[in-house]
C-alpha cells in the first residue's frame, strides 16, 4: 500500500470543513468526507482513522489558512499603518473566502461544550492564533501580549459569529476595524533591537 499523500489529506481535511458548514457536527462522517471529496469509499478513515482524528485534522487546517493569510500580508518592514490595513484584511477574509471556514470553527466550539478533549484543542488553536497577532504586531514594532491579543481574537469571533448567523452588521469589517484599533490603542513600542526581521512567521 502506498504511503499517504499530504495533497490527498489536506483535500480531504478541507471536504471535512465543507461537511461540517453545512451539515453541522452530526454530519461529519468518513462517508460523508468520502462523498464530498469525490473519493472511494473508505479513504477518509484510511488518513484519519478515528473521528477526533478527522476533528483534529480541520483544526489543523483552518489553523494552517488562517496563518497563510497573516503571512500573505506581511511586508518587510511593516509600518503601523500596514500593520492595522494587514489584521484587518486576515480577519475580515475569514467572512469571505473563509465563510465555510468560519461556520466549521463554530460548529466545533459548540460541539467542544461536551467533550472535554476538543476543547483543550479548540484552546491550543485560539492561542496559537494569537501567537500569530503577537508576531505580526512586533513585525511592525508594536509589542503586545498574549492577553490584548486573545481579546482580539475572541471580539473578531463574535463579530464573526453575530454576522454569520444574523446578517448584522452589514459591514463586519468596520467593526472588525474598530477592534484591531482598540488593540493596537494599548500598544507600546518594541525595542528595535529585539524585532525579528523575515519575509513571514511560521504557523506553527
Amino acid at each position: 500500500m502506498p504511503p499517504p499523500n499530504p495533497q490527498r489529506r489536506d483535500h480531504l481535511a478541507d471536504a471535512a470543513i465543507t461537511v461540517l458548514a453545512e451539515q453541522g457536527s452530526r454530519g461529519l462522517t468518513h462517508r460523508a468526507v468520502d462523498s464530498a471529496a469525490a473519493v472511494p469509499a473508505g479513504t477518509t478513515s484510511r488518513y484519519f482513522r478515528t473521528r477526533d482524528a478527522l476533528v483534529n485534522g480541520v483544526i489543523e487546517r483552518i489553523t494552517l489558512r488562517l496563518g497563510e493569510r497573516v503571512d500573505a500580508y506581511t511586508v518587510r518592514p511593516i509600518s503601523p499603518a500596514d500593520l492595522e490595513e494587514a489584521l484587518v484584511s486576515v480577519l475580515t477574509a475569514m467572512l469571505t473566502d473563509g465563510r465555510h471556514h468560519s461556520l466549521a470553527l463554530f460548529e466545533l466550539h459548540l460541539e467542544s461544550t461536551r467533550n472535554p478533549r476538543l476543547r483543550d484543542t479548540l484552546t491550543d488553536a485560539l492561542h496559537g492564533r494569537s501567537d500569530l497577532i503577537v508576531r505580526q504586531c512586533r513585525a511592525a514594532g508594536i509589542d503586545i501580549g498574549q492577553d490584548e491579543a486573545m481579546l482580539l481574537e475572541m471580539s473578531v469571533l463574535g463579530i464573526l459569529f453575530t454576522a454569520l448567523t444574523t446578517g448584522v452588521p452589514d459591514s463586519p469589517s468596520e467593526l472588525i476595524r474598530t477592534a484591531v484599533r482598540a488593540l493596537l490603542a494599548m500598544r507600546k513600542p518594541w525595542k528595535d533591537d529585539e524585532i525579528v526581521e523575515r519575509d513571514h512567521f511560521p504557523t506553527r
